[in-house]
C-alpha cells in the first residue's frame, strides 16, 4: 500500500461511522416528534439503551469494564446533552446547530495533541467549506435568529463537551472495548441525568402511546446503535475524518423533518447539503494514511 493511495479509515471504520451518523440524523426527528421535556427525552434515552448493551456485554467475551475512563467519558457525554438541550431553550436552533458544526475543526486542531492524529490544511481549508454549506442549510430552514448571552454560553459549552467525550472516546479505544466504554459511559451518563431530572422534578411517568414508542426509538437506534458504531469504528478511522462525517447529521435531520415533520426544504437546503458532503469528502482525503494502515494490519481489512 502506498503513500499516495493510502486513507485515513478502511471501509468498514468509514461506513460504521457513516452508520452512527445515519442514525444521529433520524434522531434529531424522534425527537422532533416527541413532546416531553428535554430531561425526560434524555433519561428515557439512556435508559432504554442499558438493556440492549447489558444484553450484548453478556454474550462478549471479555467482561471486564473500564470505570475510569469510560466514567469520565460519561460525566463529558452528560454534560453534552444536557448544554444541548438547554441551549436550544435559550438560543435558536440554527445559531446551536452551525456552533457545535465548527467540532470537525477542533477535534482535527487537538487529535495531534491527544490521540496522535494529525489534520492537514488542506483538511481545515475543506472542513471550513463543509461547515459554510451546513450553515446555509439550517439557516435556510429557520428563519429564528434570537439568541440570548446565556444561550451562546450553553452552545458553546455543548461543544466544548462534545469535543472532549468525543477525543476521550477515541483515545479510550485504544485499550477499551466498544461494548465497555459504552455500558459504563451510559450508566454514568445517565445516573447524572436522571438525578438532575429527579431534582427538577421532571414529569417521567407522563408519555403515552406513540410518545413511548419514539422514547424507545431515540434509546435504541441514535443512543444505541449510533453510539455503538462510531465508538467500534475509531480505531479503523482517523478522529478527525470520523468527526468531519458528522457535519451530515444537521443535512439528514433537516431532509427527515421536511419528510416526517413538514418542515420546509427547497433549494436552498439542498444546494448546502450539496456543498456540505463534497467537501466533507474532499476534507477527508487531505489526511495522514497511518491510521489506515496501522487499522488494516492489526484487523485484517484493506485500507482505502
Amino acid at each position: 500500500m502506498s503513500a499516495n493511495t493510502a486513507r485515513a479509515y478502511t471501509p468498514a471504520g468509514v461506513l460504521a461511522a457513516a452508520g452512527g451518523v445515519l442514525t444521529w440524523g433520524l434522531g434529531v426527528v424522534f425527537i422532533k416528534l416527541t413532546d416531553s421535556p428535554f430531561l425526560v427525552v434524555s433519561f428515557y434515552r439512556h435508559v432504554f439503551s442499558l438493556p440492549l448493551l447489558l444484553l450484548v456485554w453478556a454474550f462478549h467475551k471479555d467482561k471486564r469494564l473500564s470505570w475510569r475512563a469510560a466514567g469520565i467519558g460519561g460525566v463529558l457525554f452528560a454534560a453534552h446533552q444536557l448544554a444541548n438541550f438547554s441551549a436550544l431553550r435559550h438560543a435558536s436552533a440554527a445559531t446551536v446547530t452551525i456552533l457545535f458544526s465548527i467540532q470537525p475543526i477542533i477535534v482535527g486542531a487537538l487529535g495531534g495533541r491527544f490521540v496522535g492524529e494529525e489534520a492537514t490544511a488542506r483538511f481545515y481549508l475543506w472542513s471550513t467549506v463543509a461547515v459554510a454549506g451546513c450553515a446555509v442549510v439550517v439557516f435556510a430552514s429557520t428563519g429564528d435568529a434570537t439568541t440570548s448571552p446565556l444561550g451562546a454560553a450553553l452552545a458553546v459549552t455543548n461543544l466544548v463537551a462534545w469535543c472532549a467525550y468525543y477525543l476521550a472516546s477515541k483515545r479510550a479505544r485504544e485499550s477499551v472495548t466498544t461494548i465497555s466504554w459504552m455500558l459504563v459511559m451510559t450508566l454514568v451518563s445517565g445516573a447524572i441525568v436522571g438525578a438532575i431530572a429527579l431534582i427538577a422534578r421532571a414529569p417521567f411517568g407522563e408519555p403515552s402511546g406513540d410518545e413511548w414508542l419514539l422514547l424507545v426509538a431515540v434509546g435504541v437506534l441514535p443512543g444505541t446503535v449510533g453510539h455503538l458504531l462510531v465508538t467500534w469504528a475509531h480505531p479503523r478511522i482517523h478522529v478527525a475524518a470520523s468527526s468531519a462525517l458528522i457535519l451530515g447529521v444537521p443535512i439528514i435531520a433537516t431532509a427527515g423533518t421536511a419528510i416526517f415533520v413538514g418542515e420546509p426544504f427547497g433549494p436552498w437546503q439542498a444546494a448546502g447539503g450539496v456543498v456540505a458532503l463534497v467537501a466533507t469528502a474532499n476534507a477527508m482525503r487531505h489526511l495522514p494514511s497511518p491510521v489506515a494502515a496501522e487499522a488494516a494490519e492489526h484487523y485484517g481489512e484493506v485500507a482505502s
